[in-house]
């Protein structure tokens, strides 16, 4: 009986031991994430004052907390956005019947991506999304691959499609962009070269963080072409 009493006193250590180290492992997991938890939270915190400096006076107030609501309208033009916890920042601004949400959103170590939202009753659109034509997509060898096979076909209206690129369903696309709202925007002074429509809303989408330099310049786009695409 002694060797069936030695090798349970030894399997009952190794069992113990394990546990120990199972247990320590799932410590040391909790505190590494909680560290990283209160750093970001530090971080963000810091962010948020940074951008109170030049948002509030624009009328921009600086969300310290957001529910899903509040950002359920970008994932409408961003079905692929990660997760929530990549958000940066987020500013929103109203006035009448206009909102806008700006989200600065986290795309991987120092590196940001920066949406702007605006969202108004008036507006009824399909899915589609319109770039403005550059040297470089006017061309079918240099064009993404998407732009050439894709692209709804305006060549009714040669000023219009000599400056845009449209995607999307095609009947609805060219319903929805109907010759006065394709002259508005082609005599639109200041346009993003990119930006889409969904639903009652339209997204702009720029490199880099929120930047004092550009905030205003970005807010004027998207408060320009969220009203050329009004009703």
């Amino acid at each position: 009986m002694r060797p069936q009493i030695h090798i349970r006193y030894f399997l009952r250590n190794e069992i113990l031991e394990i546990l120990i180290a199972f247990v320590a492992l799932i410590a040391s997991f909790a505190l590494f994430f909680t560290l990283v938890f209160l750093g970001r939270a530090s971080e963000d915190k810091k962010r948020r004052n940074e951008l109170v400096g030049f948002v509030e006076p624009l009328g921009f107030d600086v969300l310290s907390k957001f529910d899903n609501k509040l950002i359920a309208d970008f994932y409408h033009h961003l079905p692929t956005l990660g997760f929530k916890i990549n958000i940066a920042s987020v500013c929103v601004a109203d006035s009448d019947s206009m909102r806008i949400v700006v989200m600065e959103y986290h795309v991987g170590k120092g590196h940001f991506l920066q949406y702007y939202l605006g969202i108004n009753p008036s507006i009824s659109a399909p899915q589609i999304v319109i770039k403005k034509r550059t040297p470089s997509t006017k061309s079918i060898w240099t064009a993404s691959w998407g732009d050439v096979m894709f692209h709804v076909n305006f060549e009714d209206d040669p000023e219009f499609d000599g400056k845009f690129i449209v995607r999307g369903d095609t009947a609805q696309a060219r319903e929805f962009l109907n010759p006065t709202r394709r002259r508005a925007l082609c005599e639109a002074s200041d346009m993003p070269d990119y930006f889409s429509v969904n639903g009652q809303s339209v997204l702009l989408s720029f490199a880099n963080r929120i930047d004092a330099a550009t905030f205003e310049r970005c807010v004027s786009q998207c408060l320009a072409v969220t009203r050329l695409m009004k009703d």
